[in-house]
């Protein structure tokens, strides 16, 4: 068997006790030594803890839902529902929206959202 060829330590790197740049580096940034032979006196003391600053994270955009809704059943007459089904259909929407549109002109409370059919985007 051939004798195995020595690299030179870290890819050329000078590992000459007096220049080492490697365990330079690391005893200047705090880290422990790992040759058992070298105690750890020779490493700085860590420094002190710094709490890190909790950078302020931006509120995520809210999501605008329709309101939760329930079945209700009406009794209409014929020609209304054909009506409501024609319009829709001209529309392009649902009789639902033309619905809740004619309730929010009366008065009552219904929000943009539940404006929207959502079924046909």
């Amino acid at each position: 068997m051939p004798p195995k060829t020595t690299r030179p330590p870290l890819g050329g790197i000078d590992m000459s006790p007096e220049i080492d740049p490697i365990r330079e580096y690391g005893l200047k940034k705090g880290f422990l030594p790992t040759d058992p032979g070298e105690p750890a006196a020779a490493a700085p003391p860590p420094k002190a803890p710094v709490a890190p600053s909790i950078p302020e994270i931006p509120e995520p955009p809210r999501l605008v839902r329709p309101a939760p809704t329930r079945p209700w059943q009406a009794m209409l007459p014929d020609y209304l529902i054909e009506d409501l089904r024609q319009a829709a259909a001209r529309e392009g929407t649902a009789q639902k929206v033309i619905v809740l549109r004619a309730l929010r002109q009366a008065g009552y409370r219904v929000d943009d959202i539940d404006l929207q059919d959502l079924r046909r985007r």
